[in-house]
């Protein structure tokens, strides 16, 4: 079997198997999963509206920024910033870890706002921080599965507002409704809200917002110098609401009068992480269509290369470099020298100098034609012959290969009286 019958039967084998992979990837990979666009996170341009009111806050505010890092990754260790006055969470994704309460509260007892809109209990998990994504992808098949009628909602076994001896229920309407607030112990004028949801709340709580019907919609929870305001009304925030109504000037109210109007979302619980490192990187890409094609790539390359004993290597060979003689080097130098023509280029850098000399450094034109010039406008005088004379030399050295140093040393002579001459004059 020749080369070139091998290669054709390694390509088409390739295209074969690359085929086949490619059709199990298509039966084997799940349904797309479209809840990722419903998280109101400030990277989406959605609905859901977060990304809206980022963009108001920007405009109002001094400081608007996103949160990529968990609260705590160790007990007594605060990952919150003191520069952040205020912390907007919308229906987290993630839980919080084992030591994220603990940092969260001692951020707000120093003097933090934190804005709650929940449609449920924030849970708190026990596991480490890497294995917390199994509850986002747990969220994910929730939202898909059809839900049947003996299926009974699981309770949180720990949550946050467990921790803080509160609970909501939350009622979702078809639509949109209108509806006075007046957000109480502040002086705020009575704004126009739309939300979706109604709410009944459990514990001891200070209604912060209530509506027309004297109903909390919005409830305080102070903490040492911070506070706590949570709502159950997510659809606050959304595009359709906000539109029409006054929500987001109370947003941006609230934000403003608590501290010096630094705001954070946290995008963390979302599952925007700062940072992830290589290897979990490469893990999640190659468990993807474009990770198994680079794979199988990968490995169609180096069953070619194997087959055709192709060796990883430069695809040309250095010249090997041997020591030359330096009597060698010598006379390859002269000869070089001899083919330059030395007396040539002698006579007209020797024509050159005088033109730069006598111009001061100020020639503006090519200097054969400045000398031609001269020669012509001192035609009629003494030195107009010595000019004469440089043209013929100059030119009998250029012109005749086999001048000689006599001819070169003449035309030193005339340049030198030139020289002197203009000297002489000026």
């Amino acid at each position: 079997m020749n080369t070139e019958r091998k290669n054709r039967i390694i390509v088409f084998s390739a295209l074969a198997c690359f085929s086949l992979l490619m059709a199990l990837l298509t039966i084997l990979s799940p349904a797309a999963s479209h809840d990722l666009l419903n998280r109101p996170s400030t990277y989406y341009t959605d609905k859901t509206g977060a990304k809206g009111l980022w963009m108001i806050l920007q405009e109002f505010l001094p400081s608007v920024t996103q949160w990529r890092k968990p609260f705590a990754v160790v007990a007594g260790h605060q990952h919150l910033s003191p520069d952040i006055d205020t912390l907007i969470v919308a229906s987290p994704g993630r839980p919080l870890g084992p030591h994220e309460t603990e940092a969260l509260m001692e951020w707000i007892e120093q003097g933090g706002q934190l804005i709650l809109a929940l449609e449920e209990d924030w849970p708190i998990s026990d596991q480490p921080l890497k294995k917390q994504h199994s509850w986002l992808n747990e969220r994910r098949q929730k939202a898909l599965q059809i839900k049947k009628e003996d299926t009974n909602p699981q309770t949180i076994k720990d949550g946050f507002l467990k921790r803080l001896e509160l609970g909501f229920e939350v009622e979702q309407q078809s639509q949109h409704s209108l509806s006075g607030w007046l957000t109480v112990g502040a002086d705020l004028p009575v704004y126009r809200i739309k939300s979706r949801e109604t709410l009944t709340w459990e514990g001891a709580f200070e209604p912060f917002v209530i509506g027309e019907n004297n109903e909390p919609l919005v409830i305080n929870k102070p903490m040492g110098l911070g506070r706590i305001l949570i709502t159950g009304h997510s659809s606050m925030i959304s595009n359709e609401a906000m539109m029409d109504s006054d929500n987001a000037v109370w947003w941006t109210r609230i934000c403003h009068d608590w501290g010096t109007g630094r705001v954070a979302f946290d995008e963390y619980h979302h599952g925007f992480a700062e940072r992830r490192g290589f290897t979990s990187l490469a893990g999640d890409f190659m468990h993807t269509p474009w990770g198994w094609f680079t794979l199988h790539a990968m490995l169609a390359g180096g069953l070619f290369m194997f087959f055709t004993q192709r060796r990883l290597g430069r695809i040309y060979e250095k010249p090997v470099t041997h020591t030359r003689e330096t009597l060698k080097l010598l006379q390859a130098r002269s000869s070089m020298l001899e083919q330059a023509q030395p007396t040539r280029l002698s006579g007209q850098w020797i024509a050159h100098t005088l033109a730069l000399d006598l111009t001061q450094g100020g020639l503006n034109v090519p200097w054969k034609d400045w000398i031609q010039a001269q020669a012509d406008h001192t035609q009629s005088t003494e030195v107009g012959e010595h000019w004469k004379k440089l043209i013929d030399q100059l030119t009998k050295l250029e012109q005749s290969p086999s001048s000689d140093e006599a001819t070169l040393k003449q035309l030193s002579q005339t340049a030198a009286t030139i020289q002197h001459f203009y000297r002489h004059e000026h």
